[in-house]
């Protein structure tokens, strides 16, 4: 093997290891670039759910609320029911 063919050959390696190298980072390339769409998905859905949750939140705090009102309404019909009772109990008895 002559000194120019020892020289092609070396380059020709250098071109392919060129070549490999390249292929490699354009592969990188687009997997950053999926990469990154799916983050800005991802956020764009976490987004979303924290929306979501911020109304779920605000409709258990309405629906605690409405619970309580009923109770407390509840609480004064009973109440007004034992004190229709307990006078007629004890004219009742007497």
């Amino acid at each position: 093997m002559g000194k120019e063919e020892w020289r092609k050959e070396k380059v020709d390696k250098g071109m392919e290891k060129f070549d490999i190298l390249e292929e490699k980072i354009g592969r990188l390339v687009d997997a950053y670039s999926t990469l990154r769409e799916e983050k800005t998905v991802l956020g764009e859905r976490l987004a979303e759910k924290e929306l979501e949750i911020q109304k779920l939140k605000e409709k258990i705090s309405l629906l605690s609320r409405e619970r309580e009102a009923a109770r407390e309404k509840v609480e004064g019909l009973l109440s007004r029911v034992d004190r229709l009772i307990s006078p007629q109990a004890a004219v009742g008895k007497g």
